[in-house]
């Protein structure tokens, strides 16, 4: 099915697409969202992701779908969208093959800091509850 989406991306201006999220995990339950994370061939607006996610939602018959601009959203998305993320999409490889290694960098740079932050949190948490 997802390969009938190409003539969407195409003409909606997106270069690279990924499923993220349950359909891509292959723990979605009936009902479940799609989640697309795309780069755009364009300097997109905040405007496109939502239009593109319309766009999809019609050629998969009504199915909510989500859309995210992978050049708009924080580094724990970008990611977790590259890891464990499935490509459905791509007409431009080196654009690809660069975000994917900018994004690899940068975020394997932040885990260490990430994971810290997150403990002192927890920790902090546990010590005085959430009030």
């Amino acid at each position: 099915m997802l390969d009938d989406l190409a003539p969407v991306f195409r003409d909606t201006g997106v270069a690279v697409a990924y499923l993220f999220g349950s359909r891509a995990a292959g723990t979605e339950r009936p009902g479940s969202d799609y989640d697309i994370a795309v780069l755009f061939d364009h300097d997109a607006d905040w405007l496109e992701p939502p239009t593109v996610a319309d766009a999809l939602a019609r050629r998969l018959d009504g199915t909510s779908v989500d859309v995210v601009d992978l050049e708009r959203v924080n580094l724990e998305l970008r990611g977790a969208v590259v890891q464990t993320g499935r490509l459905v999409y791509s007409v431009d490889e080196p654009r690809r093959v660069a975000f994917e290694t900018r994004t690899r960098s940068e975020y394997f740079d932040y885990v260490p800091t990430m994971r810290s932050l997150t403990w002192s949190f927890l920790r902090r948490i546990a010590d005085r509850g959430l009030a």
